[in-house]
């Protein structure tokens, strides 16, 4: 459309005129046709400077309006349809994932594309690598299966997937032969876009079992978590601060779990270009041999010392209530409210910490030969009440299995916890023991007395330490002194030691959740590369999911964030157009903070693929 002036003598004015061209259907030729009159110019002059110009103006932002406008469509419904019988094991089209754009969003923040791309080049493979990779990666976090079930499944996916299950299972040793490099390139990228800092390292142990039999030398039976009678392999996992993770190796199942960190510290620091660390660990990863490896590497720790297993002697020191004193400590709003409208901003804990020598037997890597040498610890000993009530609860259930089993006088294992409640004693008569088979079963209240004593109370221990009230900064980070601490450039109190420590179980109870969402376990691959392929992949889907919840400020655990993902799906409902009947606060505020289109209950395949497309545009990092 466009304004036509028009003079009009009789009146010695100019006529403004809205028209627009059209083609003749049957002269094929063109024409114009009036729309609607405007007025006369001059009557506009007392009101406007340049009357034509205004109105001009005012067609254009009208035009522009009714194209931001789409028509409403007319879809026809068949209330009587029936549904056709579905082939078995024929991926179905008709039903699509909306929320897989979310993951695409992190997926390519972090380049993993041009990676992939870029290492595709020097192989014959005629395949997508990263069409690949993103199918068992994107599948991993919406749709856990076997790689055949993600093979099956992936018309699941707007964007195309154009390979065969054959092309999967060989892009998987091209991935494993490229894990060292990917991990790095994520390392750098996490780093680009949200400033990591590992200098604070969490170090954790998890246990995976298969969904198949025969035993080999990396699927070894060992302790499992599950009690699964399944072999198992075991994954090594560092985390930094905010529990994105960091590095990881798998271990055989026989591997004991204190021997695994020392092969992944200095590797870690090699690899992935790592300055100094702080290792955080339990007691039973952190072995002797662990701690001297980590004071050798110029490196720092911060572990737990269990206090029921400690000497007689220590545990008097512990319950001497001398040298205690009180301190507040910060709330973890997710993991330590017992609930999202609890306002507490901080709980009580009772301290006391000193700085003591201790004993620990090393072994020579050249000679194998075992020593003793003596290291300076500081050691922080804390009570809290609410650990103390949580540990009589836990207690609950152990007792009365014991009672129970004193009321029927029936044995139990000693493998059992209840059993050290018990005491198993013959019954004297006269001087004479009674028979085996008479003896009766005691409950024990001193072992109760002994284990009640100690509840609340936790033991850590460390070589971390910094800077004295007055005395001067460093000139870097940190330093390591020669009585074998590491000094940071700051005060290090006893809040922050139990801070940091604190910090390990925060990530484990976050990695407890991403590991049952992620369903990582049961693994169904028997050939080796394929069994790192599948670690790879579900390594990749975890640092992409608490990517997501780093960019949601943590508001909601990365099990809420999968369901919500999950639930984005579309079903063809007509010729190209999707219908989409789920959006929750949580999608909302991925709308907001990505600017990708979720709330639309209707979309076209075309309008769908744009919104993808955005998902993987490059964006500047967000650091």
């Amino acid at each position: 459309m466009f304004i036509s002036v028009i003079p009009v003598k009789s009146k010695n004015k100019r006529l403004m005129v809205v028209k627009e061209s059209y083609r003749d259907e049957r002269t094929k030729k063109s024409k114009q046709r009036k729309i609607r009159y405007i007025g006369y110019i001059e009557d506009f002059s007392d009101k406007y400077e340049d009357p034509l110009q205004h109105f001009k103006d005012e067609l254009k932002a009208e035009q522009t309006k009714i194209k931001t406008i789409k028509p409403s469509k007319s879809i026809g419904i068949d209330p009587n349809a029936k549904l056709s019988v579905r082939e078995l094991n024929v991926p179905r089209t008709d039903r699509k994932s909306l929320g897989a754009a979310i993951l695409s969003y992190i997926y390519y923040e972090l380049e993993i594309d041009s990676f992939m791309n870029n290492k595709r080049r020097y192989t014959k493979a005629k395949y997508n690598h990263n069409s690949i990779f993103k199918l068992l990666v994107y599948s991993r976090i919406l749709f856990p299966s076997s790689t055949r079930g993600i093979y099956l499944n992936k018309g699941f996916f707007f964007e195309k997937m154009d390979f065969y299950l054959t092309n999967i299972y060989r892009a998987m040793d091209d991935f494993i032969d490229w894990k060292d490099d990917l991990l790095i390139h994520l390392n750098k990228k996490v780093t680009e876009n949200y400033g990591r800092d590992t200098s604070l390292m969490y170090y954790n142990i998890t246990n995976y079992y298969f969904g198949i039999e025969n035993q080999d030398e990396n699927k070894i039976q060992g302790l499992s978590k599950e009690y699964s009678p399944n072999e198992i392999v075991k994954m090594g996992l560092f985390l930094d601060d905010n529990g994105l993770p960091v590095n990881y190796k798998l271990f055989p199942g026989n591997t004991n779990d204190s021997k695994k960190l020392l092969s992944m510290m200095g590797r870690s620091k090699l690899d992935l270009d790592i300055k100094d660390i702080i290792v955080v660990g339990d007691d039973e990863m952190m072995s002797e041999e662990n701690i001297s490896r980590i004071l050798s590497q110029k490196n720092g720790y911060v572990i737990s010392s269990s206090v029921r297993e400690a000497s007689k002697t220590y545990q008097r020191y512990v319950l001497d209530q001398n040298g205690y004193e009180f301190i507040e400590m910060p709330v973890k709003q997710r993991y330590e409210q017992s609930n999202k409208n609890d306002s507490t901003t901080t709980y009580t804990l009772k301290v006391k910490t000193q700085i003591v020598p201790r004993e620990i037997a090393v072994h020579d890597t050249k000679t194998g030969k075992k020593s003793n040498i003596m290291i300076k610890e500081r050691q922080v000993i804390f009570y809290s009440e609410k650990a103390a009530k949580k540990a009589k609860a836990d207690r609950e259930e152990a007792l009365l299995k014991a009672f129970n089993a004193i009321e029927n006088n029936k044995s139990i294992p000693k493998s059992f916890g209840c059993y050290k409640y018990i005491k198993d004693e013959y019954l004297q008569k006269e001087g004479e023991l009674i028979k085996p088979s008479s003896s009766q079963l005691f409950f024990d209240g001193n072992k109760l007395k002994e284990e009640e004593a100690l509840d609340g109370y936790y033991v850590i221990l460390t070589n971390v330490i910094g800077l004295k009230d007055g005395e001067s900064p460093l000139d870097k980070k940190s330093t390591f002194t020669e009585d074998g601490y590491l000094k940071l450039n700051k005060e290090i109190t006893v809040q922050d030691i139990i801070e940091i420590y604190r910090g390990l179980w925060s990530i484990e109870e976050s990695f407890k959740i991403t590991d049952s969402s992620l369903e990582v376990r049961p693994v169904f691959h028997r050939n080796w590369n394929r069994i790192e392929s599948h670690f790879l992949t579900s390594f990749v889907s975890f640092m992409i999911t608490k990517s997501l919840e780093t960019n949601l400020d943590s508001k909601w655990s990365i099990e809420s964030i999968i369901k919500s993902i999950k639930s984005a799906n579309g079903s063809l409902i007509s010729g190209n157009l999707y219908n989409f009947n789920y959006f929750d606060e949580i999608l909302q505020e991925i709308q907001k903070k990505f600017g990708i289109t979720l709330d639309r209950q209707f979309l076209t395949i075309g309008e769908i693929k744009k919104i993808i497309a955005k998902t993987k545009k490059k964006r500047k990092p967000q650091k």
